[in-house]
């Protein structure tokens, strides 16, 4: 037997910049699984340059094909089931990932035959010691098609802690195509699944059934230790809340003297409230931490569930300082807003100098509470467009042009505020400052070469 794994492409007017492009972690595992019962696999990353899936199913002549995806990929995936049932009618299709987990009707298409909705890659590992399709329907946490209409079996409790560490060959071989900004290469790393919050914008919490998991951490130092890369992107969608694991985790990579820099990602509440966590984890290597910092507006973050304010997020931003970790600021332009708040938020970016900051258009995830709020005012179901920098709502106090306008001037704003230091500095700035200028730089040249 052999397995192709492929991690689909999508491009907008930012991938293009290709400053951010990870490893594909999840067909990792998923290869992982394959070796460790002596299938044969291979990983199809379409996001690098390469061979394309057509030549690869030639090539490699698998007899299933298993693709990962995220809502903006239903497009591409649908298109790459019709060209692998046109090489050859009997490849098994299986798809995976957040979009089949909570919406695994939308891949209910001609083509596909198996999706997973549940149970993390448990599902898949059953699928490949199946004996023939008379055997889906006892597997839990997938839905199949008999080839007259489609099942959908029982959920699978997902189990964290039974994971294989990834098989990072792939990665390896394709180790300088991959990169997070600054970090250049970069690995990545998943500690936990789900997450803890509440925020009703975000679609990370309905992921695991809402269930938050996490895998030891002397289980996670251990995946660190045989990493063969100095910096690591920790991808959990905020790291251990739990300060017994958050200190086994510092104790454990102190002890083993692992030297490497990481990114992980952080609430403000916490970094405000922490900040002795914070100086230890610099101590340890973390350099860099994402922030969902969203909007700078009290009535807004209380519309967004977020259990935050502006002096939390000022206070955040005083600690990482302090500790000499460079702030990405993750903010969202409320669909509400007006032209002065672009302004403002300009403003308070230049203040504090978060020059790796990046800025979306709130998207209202379905199945969260946004969805619901917003559902009658949703002007497209492109998924191709859910990808954070495309209108899917209509605004309320400016026209979708004039909102456009707004939301790519902020972004020539802030590479012209970097270029402007950049200039006039007579020394060099910093790491951050210089790759910030690369970044925003990057930005402005996209942005002027977008097609309308």
């Amino acid at each position: 037997m052999k397995v192709l794994l492929v991690k689909p492409e999508f491009k907008n007017v930012f991938t293009k910049l290709s400053l951010i492009r990870t490893e594909p972690l999840e067909l990792e595992y998923l290869s992982a699984i394959c070796k460790n019962r002596g299938v044969e696999s291979r990983i199809c990353d379409l996001t690098v340059r390469g061979k394309s899936l057509k030549s690869v199913l030639k090539s490699f002549g698998p007899d299933i094909v298993a693709f990962t995806a995220n809502f903006v990929h239903i497009y591409a995936v649908k298109k790459y089931v019709s060209i692998v049932k046109r090489y050859k009618a009997s490849i098994l299709t299986v798809v995976g990932g957040p979009h089949a987990e909570v919406m695994p009707e939308d891949f209910m298409f001609d083509g596909l035959d198996v999706i997973i909705h549940s149970g993390g890659f448990k599902p898949f590992e059953d699928i490949l010691e199946a004996e023939g399709a008379e055997a889906y329907g006892d597997i839990k946490g997938i839905s199949y098609f008999d080839g007259s209409e489609w099942h959908k079996n029982e959920r699978q409790i997902f189990d964290a802690g039974a994971l294989p560490f990834p098989d990072r060959e792939h990665f390896y071989r394709n180790i300088k195509k991959y990169k997070y900004v600054t970090m250049k290469p970069c690995a990545i790393l998943k500690a936990s699944y789900s997450c803890p919050h509440n925020c009703n914008y975000c679609f990370s919490t309905l992921l695991n059934g809402g269930k938050y998991l996490c895998r030891a951490p002397e289980n996670v130092v251990e995946e660190i230790k045989g990493i063969k890369c100095d910096n690591i992107w920790i991808v959990d969608d905020t790291f251990y809340v739990d300060k017994a694991k958050l200190d086994e985790f510092i104790r454990l990579v102190g002890e083993e003297g692992i030297d490497k820099k990481y990114s992980l990602y952080f609430r403000a509440d916490f970094i405000a409230a922490n900040p002795d966590y914070m100086k230890r984890l610099a101590d340890i290597g973390v350099t860099m931490c994402a922030v969902g910092l969203e909007v700078i507006d009290d009535g807004v973050l209380e519309k967004y569930n977020k259990n935050s304010s502006v002096n939390i997020i000022l206070r955040a931003l005083e600690v990482l300082k302090e500790s000499n970790i460079t702030c990405i600021g993750l903010f969202m332009i409320d669909i509400d807003a007006d032209k002065s708040y672009f302004k403002k938020l300009y403003e308070f970016i230049k203040k504090y100098e978060l020059y790796l900051s990046t800025i979306s258009i709130l998207t209202p995830m379905p199945g969260t509470g946004q969805f619901e709020k917003y559902k009658d005012r949703i002007v497209t179901d492109d998924y191709r467009k859910w990808d954070f920098v495309h209108l899917t709502i209509t605004p309320t106090k400016m026209s979708r042009f004039t909102f456009y306008k707004e939301f790519y001037k902020l972004y020539v704003k802030l590479a012209m505020l970097i270029l402007k230091k950049r200039l006039l500095s007579f020394s060099y700035l910093g790491s951050a400052i210089s790759a910030s200028f690369d970044y925003w730089f990057g930005v402005l040249g996209s942005l002027f070469g977008r097609k309308k």
